[in-house]
């Protein structure tokens, strides 16, 4: 477990919890049915804020690029924001036709729906941003019994006490530190720096790695090539492949324009490394050989 990457993700759900309660201080806001208005707004501000947060706080960090992280602050805000408050719209419509229709629906069985449907929301939100269904589903598998356990135990203890500023914040954090055991728990291949003093900056090898001078690298770089190299997955493992005709790049202290990466390279660019992982690579030499 990255220490930092989780107090990352918890710091981002603890403010998303305190702006969403500091809008909308009157009332239960996350009680869409009997507070409509307000509990959208407040709903749909936390899914943005906490989606932003999560995408922006670790560029903060560690590459301290502050037109990125507003880049990314934004675009990220506004697409989780809007899934959120379309989402919780639709949501609300379907309830108000059945009570129409004469269904009667358990209090109990609205609110689990409620707390699902924000899960749904804001792991659609990560997907859509990273443009992969894989994310979307890690993305479900942390936030699913986040959202619910910690929506059950709201109903029943601070949202009835109307300590609804506690209740916020119970929710960020418990959200962040499911997304990170989640995300932690299913990576397949990762890149972590060694900064000193305990401190490691990890980045996760989701999908398409890049790094170079642009803001739109996953990595950004000083005074490097445009997109220096990216790492790509090719069966169960990564690929390091040097683009352009610029070898600032090296793998183990060797040059390479394409190489399959084992669990342990070290990538160097100047006087910055980055240790490549692998879980396949693991598992594979945890697995007993063969016998005959």
């Amino acid at each position: 477990m990255n220490i930092l990457f989780m107090l990352e993700n918890c710091l981002s759900g603890i403010l998303a919890g305190f702006f969403s309660w500091l809008v909308y201080r009157n009332g239960n806001t996350l009680d869409l049915i009997a507070n409509f208005q307000s509990s959208l707004m407040s709903s749909s501000l936390f899914c943005g804020l906490f989606t932003s947060l999560v995408f922006a706080l670790p560029i903060l960090i560690m590459e301290r690029k502050i037109k990125k992280v507003l880049n990314y602050f934004a675009s990220s805000f506004i697409i989780s924001f809007s899934i959120t408050a379309l989402g919780s719209v639709i949501y609300s419509l379907l309830i108000k036709t059945f009570a129409n229709s004469g269904v009667d629906i358990n209090t109990s069985v609205l609110r689990f729906f409620w707390w699902l449907l924000l899960a749904i929301e804001l792991a659609c939100s990560f997907g859509f941003l990273q443009n992969s269904l894989r994310i979307l589903c890690k993305a479900l598998m942390g936030f699913t019994p986040a959202f619910i356990i910690s929506g059950a135990l709201l109903d029943k203890t601070f949202l009835t006490s109307n300590h609804y500023l506690l209740s916020f914040l119970f929710l960020g954090f418990i959200l962040g530190l499911s997304f990170s055991i989640t995300w932690e728990l299913l990576k397949e291949g990762w890149l972590d720096e060694y900064r000193g003093y305990g401190i490691t900056f990890r980045y996760f090898l989701d999908e398409d790695f890049s790094a170079g001078s642009s803001e739109e690298c996953d990595l950004t770089l000083e005074n490097e090539a445009e997109v220096l190299f990216i790492i790509t997955e090719k069966d169960s493992g990564h690929v390091f492949e040097l683009q352009g005709n610029d070898f600032r790049a090296s793998v183990n202290g060797s040059r390479f324009r394409y190489r399959a990466l084992v669990d342990g390279d070290k990538i160097n660019i100047g006087e910055r490394g980055f240790i490549y992982h692998s879980s396949f690579s693991r598992i594979r030499e945890e697995m007993p050989e063969g016998t005959t």
